[in-house]
């Protein structure tokens, strides 16, 4: 799909895979070096690393690590970004059972004792995923060609397929941590409202994350 002269925006594709973490990673550090899942289960960026290739290798639907979720923006056969959406809750699965389930399967015994025993702690600012609504996660794109509307691209492309599959959806969400200025920004410039916030005075919550407050924000579709 060309949008502007040298620009494609089309599906990721199992050659992709290597882009797909470094975006999933880059959108988890943000305004930080920090990610929370290596946090969450005590491993390293590397360990993290090898567990999403192994995830995306297997693309399984409607979560936050499915391959097939994700665009890539092409600038002259160069990828520049690549951000991802599913529609939520299409399997009476919600997306959250699918991204523990599928982490627990990949890490150790004490990985997943650590994860249980932080989880309360990341549970204070964690908001649900509305089902049946359209879910985006993981934007990345390159420094160079931040600025120059390949976001706005990336979310309507993804918005496109979305409501062709599901033409009765009505509503598109985004998390991000409010801390995270850029990522905050760049949504309202897509076209979503900040309507929940969620913060924690718990010392301990930014051992997990960048910031203590996160933001739901919503895009309206009809």
């Amino acid at each position: 799909m060309e949008i502007l002269p040298g620009i494609k925006i089309r599906n990721a594709a199992d050659s992709d895979i290597e882009f797909i973490i470094e975006t999933i990673i880059q959108a988890e550090k943000g305004n930080s070096n920090s990610i929370s899942y290596c946090k969450l289960f005590n491993i390293d960026e590397t360990e993290f690393r090898n567990a999403l290739k192994q995830i995306l290798k297997e693309n399984i639907p409607n979560f936050e690590f499915s391959l097939g979720n994700f665009k890539i923006a092409e600038s002259n056969g160069k990828r520049i970004g690549a951000y991802g959406a599913w529609f939520e809750g299409e399997d009476g699965i919600s997306s959250g059972i699918l991204k523990i389930s599928a982490m627990k399967s990949l890490l150790d015994k004490e990985n997943i004792v650590h994860y249980k025993l932080s989880a309360p702690v990341a549970d204070e600012i964690s908001i649900r995923r509305q089902p049946g609504t359209i879910q985006f996660e993981s934007i990345y794109i390159i420094e160079e060609y931040r600025g120059k509307n390949i976001g706005n691209m990336l979310v309507q492309a993804l918005l496109d397929d979305l409501t062709e599959k599901h033409p009765g959806v009505e509503k598109a969400f985004v998390q991000v941590i409010k801390q995270n200025s850029v990522s905050l920004q760049a949504h309202l410039k897509y076209g979503f409202q900040i309507i929940e916030e969620k913060t924690s005075l718990n010392p301990q919550i930014t051992a997990f994350f960048s910031g203590n407050t996160r933001v739901l924000m919503e895009k309206k579709l009809k």
